[in-house]
């Protein structure tokens, strides 16, 4: 966090900024879904200085800050006119390498940096997170399913239709290609060394 009296001006300035942006989550009826992103956003970055700010301040910091919280306003204001969506997507610039694509996100969804990210799934459940440099995607056979609660780490690929049971985690850079039960964890194989020349 920026310490001090400049702390204060900057979110003066993003409460300002901010403004239309939140008026238009109201008028889409996202507001309660949103509110609840902004809290787990909180949770999840876990800073005491971001904790001591109204509801508004914390999401005009977070709309300020972070390209890929603003990706995922945008997400959530997908019933607004087309028109309005242009307009506050050149105003409010979401994360250029981040793909959100489900018919369904539930409440509560954090995205750790979210760059070089694609997400396209059938739903996501409610406060989850995603890391950067994830693939959550299709294949001929269709999109992934994923529960409450669940944890996919950096790198990590999920391809086809399987679920992510609530409380899953996928560790990074693993592969999933099945079903993962319910509060199971899975992850890629560790590094090994390979035998030297004068070894094989």
């Amino acid at each position: 966090m920026i310490a001090g009296g400049r702390r204060k001006v900057l979110l003066r300035l993003a409460r300002v900024w901010a403004a239309p942006l939140w008026l238009s989550i109201g008028r889409v009826g996202a507001a309660g879904v949103v509110r609840a992103d902004v809290a787990w956003w909180i949770e999840c970055i876990d800073d005491d200085g971001l904790t001591e700010l109204d509801e508004y301040s914390r999401f005009a910091y977070l709309a300020g800050a972070l390209a890929e919280f603003r990706s995922l306003v945008h997400y959530r204001l997908r019933a607004a006119p087309s028109g309005t969506r242009a307009v506050l997507r050149g105003l409010y610039r979401p994360e250029r390498t981040l793909t959100l694509d489900a018919d369904r996100i539930g409440p509560a969804l954090f995205i750790q940096h979210g760059v070089a990210t694609i997400v396209t799934a059938e739903s996501i459940g409610s406060h989850c997170w995603i890391n950067q440099q994830v693939t959550i995607g299709h294949n001929a056979r269709g999109r992934p399913t994923i529960g409450d609660r669940v944890r996919v780490g950096a790198g990590a690929v999920v391809v086809g239709p399987v679920t992510l049971h609530d409380g899953a985690t996928v560790g990074a850079n693993a592969t999933v290609v099945h079903d993962v039960a319910p509060g199971d964890t899975v992850v890629a194989p560790l590094a090994r060394p390979l035998p030297r020349e004068g070894q094989r």
